[in-house]
């Protein structure tokens, strides 16, 4: 037993189950051959001028992903905002070259904002790369090491390089014993820039953020610290923030 004539899209089959046999290759082929042909007849519309802006927010977002420096999450956030914009607006712009709902200009346009939205994203990154806050909690040292008491004197170490024009820290002051909690609230300290008394600052508690000016300081920065807490109490001192910034 044997099928119809082969023709366009067509199977030829024979034995005793070939109808069937023949039905599910003229299904196949015509599902897999049909979406072939709509899928190129979208694509040739893929050419022209409508990849160079593509191509061009592509480079672009990558760079600025590359060259991401290290710093807090939260001043990245608009950057990552305009190369996710840029890209949003590349991809609609390349998926519909000629719909009918856009005039040409409005298309124009979308090109235009991607690529703006991409270059503003470059910059952002690199302005970040030269003058954006610093991590450096894990380049820093606190000496000595374990429980203090009043009128300890304590010094923190910052490795370097040091890139940025002012050192923003926050410092932490637990009591050792967690059954008497009584020591912390009267707790403070003094600190300032080694050998620099313009820096120093006074009764600082813990968790409050002080700002030193580094003025031209470069390699490591060591901060003097005081620790002032009431008789008899032992106190862990330890870092929570340590940020160069500009």
């Amino acid at each position: 037993m044997s099928g119809n004539p082969a023709g366009p899209h067509s199977a030829h089959t024979s034995g005793n189950y070939s109808p069937a046999f023949g039905f599910v290759g003229k299904l196949f082929l015509s599902v897999i051959v049909g979406d072939v042909v709509a899928f190129a007849d979208r694509a040739k519309h893929w050419g022209g001028w409508n990849w160079p802006p593509f191509l061009l927010v592509v480079l672009l977002g990558s760079y600025a992903l590359i060259s991401a420096p290290n710093g807090p999450p939260h001043q990245f956030v608009y950057v990552y905002l305009a190369i996710a914009g840029s890209l949003v607006l590349a991809l609609a712009r390349l998926a519909h070259p000629k719909s009918d709902m856009l005039a040409r200009h409005w298309r124009a346009l979308i090109s235009a904002a991607a690529v703006m939205l991409a270059v503003a994203g470059t910059v952002g990154m690199d302005y970040l790369s030269d003058h954006g806050e610093i991590d450096v909690s894990g380049r820093t040292s606190l000496t000595p090491r374990g429980e203090v008491t009043r009128g300890s004197e304590l010094s923190l170490v910052v490795a370097g390089p040091t890139d940025r024009a002012h050192l923003r820290l926050q410092l932490t002051i637990s009591d050792a014993k967690e059954d008497e909690g009584f020591c912390k609230p009267e707790s403070r300290y003094a600190a300032q820039i080694r050998d620099r008394g313009s820096t120093r600052v006074e009764e600082v508690r813990s968790g409050r953020t002080v700002d030193f000016p580094l003025g031209g300081l470069q390699g490591q920065i060591e901060v003097q610290i005081t620790l002032w807490t009431e008789e008899g109490c032992q106190m862990n001192v330890s870092v929570a923030e340590a940020v160069l910034h500009d």
